[in-house]
């Protein structure tokens, strides 16, 4: 009996240890997986710059022909699962613009060494804005409200939550913008703006789909597949757009452009739908001020600038005539 008690002790030690050394394991290993996600997130940012240079080399007409075009977006695809991978493991508010901030930087670089595209003073001014808005905007506090419409009322009550008046307006101003930018930009920027929007807009359908799911894994059939469709359309928008972009314009340019007006839809669609609730910081508003400004900037390129000074010209001959 006694050795019977005995072995029932060191049985008891010893799963104590096990059970100890196991928990440090855990520990140790979630340390290390936390100081890998911030090179896990700028792997996320540079895999998404490397794939657009990749999609706008071999981006002829038809591009969905071209080997290297489905290669570049691979790339995004593996861009979007690092930066899945490292979400749980970082503050949003670093996340967002570390992600951001590489993309822009990477894009930046590809442009310069891959292409050989020239930059003016005033598009280098219009990078630092961009990244300055990107890193204040990903930095912004949002109070997210638990958004659990679709799983109490249905696919009706889901819906018509895409009638709201300020909801609307939000759409509406996305849409003028993409319009003003093409009378009053240029047209690629004006794709990269719809490009920004479908991609806002399959956010809704990402975050709604899991929302839902965190208060029940049963899903209304028909949602679901709405949702799906929805998601689905707006991501293959989103691509399209942005490919005629890239047609048309410098990487320097659509590179730096599109992670800021990404921000910018996401958080806008997102607070104007889900009812988030956002704090006007003086970041908040700093970043509002500088992102226009940087988009502008941005795309005043060495040809858009001869453009301009050549029509600049020619109504100055007309009117000395």
């Amino acid at each position: 009996m006694r050795e019977d008690a005995w072995a029932h002790l060191a049985q008891g030690v010893l799963s104590a240890e096990l059970v100890e050394r196991s928990s440090a394991e855990i520990q140790r290993q979630l340390r290390l997986m936390q100081l890998a996600a911030p090179l896990v997130a700028v792997l996320s940012g540079a895999l998404h710059a490397y794939g657009m240079a990749l999609r706008k080399r071999h981006g002829k007409a038809p591009y969905w022909r071209q080997q290297g075009w489905w290669i570049g977006l691979l790339m995004d695809l593996l861009g979007g699962l690092a930066f899945s991978l490292a979400a749980p493991l970082m503050a949003v508010e670093l996340l967002v613009p570390l992600t951001a901030v590489a993309q822009l930087a990477t894009a930046f670089l590809c442009g310069v060494c891959l292409f050989q595209e020239r930059s003016t003073v005033m598009q280098q001014l219009g990078f630092v804005l961009s990244v300055t808005a990107v890193v204040l905007l990903g930095s912004a506090t949002f109070s997210q409200r638990h958004f659990h419409v679709a799983a109490q009322h249905g696919t009706a009550r889901f819906w018509k939550l895409w009638l709201k008046p300020h909801f609307l307006c939000v759409h509406a101003f996305w849409l003028g913008s993409t319009a003003l930018c093409f009378l009053l930009i240029s047209h690629a920027t004006s794709f990269a703006v719809l490009s920004a929007y479908f991609d806002g807009m399959q956010f809704l359908f990402t975050r709604t789909i899991a929302a839902i799911l965190e208060v029940s894994l049963k899903l209304e059939h028909v949602l679901l597949v709405q949702l799906a469709v929805g998601k689905a359309f707006c991501a293959i928008a989103a691509i399209h757009w942005q490919q005629h972009a890239l047609g048309e314009e410098d990487l320097t340019t659509i590179g730096g452009v599109l992670p800021l007006l990404q921000n910018l839809t996401q958080a806008s669609l997102g607070v104007s739908f889900f009812g988030d609730q956002l704090q006007l910081t003086p970041s908040v508003v700093l970043a509002a001020a500088s992102a226009p400004l940087g988009l502008y900037l941005l795309a005043q390129t060495p040809e858009r600038r001869a453009s301009l000074r050549r029509a600049s010209s020619s109504t100055e001959t007309v009117a000395r005539a």
